[in-house]
């Protein structure tokens, strides 16, 4: 079963899945203390349309819900489009997929893209990258997230102790097939650097102060690449 089967059925309960999870739900805070920062950097006037890319239930669409002028959603999935709507009252969602045939909309100043390209196998990650730059206006910016990548400390040091991992997407990897699609990549946030072992993924440990200190060595531009999660900012070349 490819990722576009094994995403259709997860509607109702996904929210609580990541809820649940005390690693998944500080990756999914801090992705969202990162985009809040990033999008006044880029369309510091106004950002016109904007597009959530495979939006499911609109943790992502519903920050632009609140930004774009004309925020629009996509998804294949019918039961993530259902839990996304009540959360998304401005945002045009649309039950489509993009990479078969095009959206019927202007292109857009900004994709977001969260939770797809680490889940997805590279054929996919292709059409969808390629599908993404026909939507996009000439210079309008991709931002994305990468939270499988198999070059954290945390995972070189499981493959040092003989265990083998299905991770595939690093950082090196990702640029490259951004640059394939026709993307450049302009910045790098990464997450959870410090996060290099099960014992800190407690939520008393992700919730304390000096979680947050740490943090700030995940933004340097050279530690990038070793992080469980990045939001990435590429722009349509």
């Amino acid at each position: 079963m490819g990722y576009r089967e094994s995403h259709l059925a997860k509607g109702a309960d996904y929210d609580q899945a990541l809820a649940r999870d005390p690693f998944d739900a500080y990756i999914a805070r801090r992705e969202r203390e990162i985009l809040l920062a990033v999008l006044p950097r880029l369309y510091p006037g106004r950002l016109r349309r904007s597009l959530d890319f495979a939006c499911g239930t609109g943790r992502i669409a519903q920050i632009l819900d609140g930004i774009a002028e004309q925020p629009f959603g996509v998804d294949v999935s019918e039961t993530m489009l259902a839990q996304a709507a009540p959360k998304c009252p401005r945002t045009r969602l649309f039950l489509h997929d993009i990479t078969e045939a095009t959206l019927p909309i202007e292109p857009v100043e900004l994709v977001t893209a969260f939770r797809f390209f680490g889940n997805a196998e590279d054929a996919l990650r292709i059409r969808a990258l390629q599908a993404i730059r026909r939507h996009l206006a000439p210079g309008g910016h991709l931002v994305l997230n990468n939270h499988r990548n198999p070059w954290t400390i945390e995972v070189l040091l499981q493959r040092a102790a003989g265990e083998r991992s299905p991770l595939d997407l690093h950082h090196w990897k990702l640029r490259r097939l951004l640059g394939l699609a026709g993307f450049r990549v302009r910045h790098t946030c990464g997450v959870g650097l410090w996060i290099y072992r099960a014992g800190l993924k407690r939520p008393e440990v992700l919730g304390s102060r000096w979680a947050h200190a740490l943090e700030r060595l995940s933004l340097l531009a050279f530690l990038g690449p070793f992080c469980p999660d990045a939001v990435i900012v590429a722009q349509r070349s």
